[in-house]
């Protein structure tokens, strides 16, 4: 399915850090990596009970040995974009942020979304763009890589992943009643949530920074929390 991340990684925190650097005769832009003024992404999503449903399934499904007889296909949880991209402008609609913090935090979530849709391309995988058991994939992805030090799980496994959210996804009767447009707020969500610790850890690898990595992974316990805990 997806092959290694860190080329992603590399080009989301090469572009991500040189929009929330600061510029000369500029005020200090808020840093969108640190946690404490960070506003967890899926806080923001009305669909946090789909997101618990679908990740507990896929719990469920990845330790059952038995397969759907007839596995769903893909286009169960692929929609049609209703615009170029929603969410950015109102995730970083901060009101401890200035006009200009929030425009440059809407530009990194911006560029984390095409980052992650223009990656699927080059890699072969555009059946995973605009998918939400593909986005709901990466973050789990994304989550391994950053909790164990950048461990990659197998081709297979990934596979596997994405079939089990999309069964999911396909039986859950609210998120097949979502409009396109919920669906893709969604979708962003997810990529972002996955997308904005990713770079954070990659940099902090890179620069040597151990904060920046446990940043980063405190980042995706928050993110993990919020969907598996009960709502």
């Amino acid at each position: 399915m997806i092959r290694p991340l860190k080329l992603l990684t590399a080009a989301i925190a090469t572009a991500t850090l040189s929009l929330a650097a600061p510029r000369p005769a500029e005020a200090q832009f808020t840093n969108p990596y640190t946690f404490s003024t960070w506003n967890n992404p899926i806080s923001s999503s009305a669909d946090t009970a789909i997101m618990n449903r679908a990740f507990q399934r896929m719990i469920e499904g990845s330790s059952s040995s038995s397969a759907p007889a007839a596995p769903a296909p893909l286009s169960a949880s692929t929609f049609r974009p209703v615009a170029a991209q929603l969410m950015p402008q109102r995730l970083a609609a901060d009101p401890a942020l200035s006009p200009t913090e929030r425009q440059q935090m809407a530009a990194v979530y911006s560029d984390l979304l095409t980052f992650y849709h223009d990656w699927l391309g080059q890699e072969g995988e555009q059946r995973l763009q605009n998918n939400v058991a593909g986005a709901m994939t990466y973050l789990l992805l994304t989550s391994h890589y950053i909790l164990n030090n950048g461990a990659e799980l197998s081709q297979s496994d990934q596979e596997a992943m994405l079939q089990n959210f999309n069964e999911a996804l396909s039986s859950d009767a609210h998120f097949q009643t979502l409009s396109a447009q919920a669906k893709q707020e969604l979708y962003e969500i997810l990529v972002i949530s996955a997308a904005l610790p990713l770079a954070l850890f990659f940099e902090g690898h890179e620069v040597g920074d151990p904060a920046s990595v446990a940043e980063a992974q405190a980042m995706v316990e928050a993110v993990l929390t919020a969907i598996l805990s009960p709502s």
